[in-house]
């Protein structure tokens, strides 16, 4: 069973994501065995991503009835020389669109769920379809947004990707607050209680109604009309500590990616979610023709030689570097003294996240410009990420387990009665 389920998403298309979730998943397969699976099950995302043979997708695991790992393809050795991706591999979209493969019911979504939790593998990374339907929302975790990518070249999609958060939480919300939820048997008037609850949830859910503008203003009227209650300070509690990562994709410069993607961004999960959340930049991934070049060879960059620029830097300020890392990280870890130049071992250690953060910052620092390499970007990325999942609690980033209706609600209510934490 994998340890992390992480999902790659966007609110609209066009920013990338397939791109991003490819490279990373590459790249933390170097640290752990990694399987990316696509769930752009309508354009088959990853299979225009890497071009290699394919001879099981979702279509055998639901059309067939072969389980899901049977449906892996690993990288040709051709493609992998030095064997540094070998513990990398992917579960294909379809060749085409399929209806009932691309719109699965329920009772599919479930077994494929199942089967995803049970992968063979560390690290599962999803590739969602863009946009928000109950097809990208349950597979995303219920405490955190997994990887959210936006890019300040379409202002809409950043917008959308801040609507992913309100998806989720709502999600939750929804299945906490059901008209069976066990919650009602712990109030007075349940009927009274249970139309309270959905009405305020709705007008706050819609966005044409002003009376509720987010959940923190429906936190407070709930309180104020049920008073003190375990599970309504449980839900606060679940708003408060949600975290929110996002990667901003086709960097262009900080003051323009500040104005036009992150100050937007930020700014309609306060007036729209809540203002209680935690956000964390993963990281950025600069314009560049290397990336577009792979694209359209179907050889994601991760996989691509070299273009010459990538020349090695003595390190300079690890001081003001390593300053900056904490103050906008927050990270409290004593770092290792950096060599001019870290080396990548063929299985690099997770323990030694911070350090080669740190050198990856490093790298892009020095090579500014034109000589942006996105390789730099995409292991600073993952090193940000392996530093969450070695050392942040499972809740706060991906998920262990895709979970249903039934599981979230156990997580409130417990068997033995006890309000567990958030």
């Amino acid at each position: 069973m994998p340890k992390r389920i992480i999902p790659v998403s966007s609110g609209k298309g066009g920013v990338g994501k397939t791109t991003v979730a490819t490279n990373f998943a590459l790249s933390l397969s170097r640290y752990a065995p990694t399987l990316l699976v696509d769930l752009d099950t309508g354009t088959s995302s990853v299979r225009n991503t890497i071009g290699v043979p394919i001879e099981r997708d979702l279509y055998h695991f639901f059309r067939k009835g072969l389980r899901l790992d049977e449906c892996i393809t690993r990288l040709p050795s051709s493609w992998n020389p030095d064997g540094l991706y070998s513990d990398f591999g992917f579960v294909a979209a379809p060749l085409h669109l399929i209806e009932d493969v691309t719109n699965f019911g329920p009772e599919k979504k479930a077994r494929l769920c199942a089967a995803i939790n049970e992968l063979p593998a560390d690290y599962i990374v999803l590739d969602m379809k863009a946009g928000l339907d109950s097809n990208v929302v349950d597979f995303l975790p219920w405490s955190n947004s997994g990887i959210l990518v936006f890019t300040p070249h379409l202002p809409s999609a950043t917008l959308a990707a801040s609507d992913i958060v309100k998806a989720i939480l709502f999600r939750k919300l929804r299945i906490v607050f059901s008209p069976s939820s066990p919650f009602y048997n712990q109030v007075k008037d349940p009927r009274t209680t249970t139309l309270l609850v959905n009405d305020l949830l709705d007008e706050v859910e819609d966005v044409y109604e002003e009376g509720l503008p987010n959940l923190d203003a429906f936190l407070v009227d709930l309180a104020s009309a049920l008073g003190p209650h375990p599970v309504l300070e449980q839900v606060a509690r679940t708003v408060e500590h949600f975290r929110v990562h996002y990667v901003l994709n086709s960097f262009n410069g900080v003051e323009e990616a500040f104005d036009t993607a992150v100050k937007p961004f930020v700014e309609n999960l306060v007036s729209t979610v809540s203002e209680r959340m935690t956000l964390t930049n993963l990281g950025w991934i600069v314009k560049s023709d290397e990336i577009h070049l792979g694209n359209c060879r179907k050889r994601p960059v991760l996989l691509s030689p070299r273009d010459g620029h990538a020349v090695h830097h003595a390190t300079r300020g690890e001081k003001a570097l390593d300053a900056l890392i904490r103050e906008t990280t927050g990270l409290a870890i004593e770092p290792k003294k950096l060599k001019p130049v870290l080396p990548v071992p063929s299985r690099p250690d997770p323990e030694s996240a911070l350090a080669r953060e740190l050198d990856s910052l490093n790298r892009m620092y020095h090579r500014k410009g034109d000589r942006d390499d996105p390789r730099d970007n995409f292991d600073y990325l993952t090193a940000r990420a392996l530093h969450l999942l070695t050392h942040a609690r499972p809740s706060e980033f991906g998920t262990p387990r895709l979970c249903g209706p039934a599981e979230i609600l156990r997580s409130f209510f417990p068997a033995d009665g006890r309000t567990p934490p958030a």
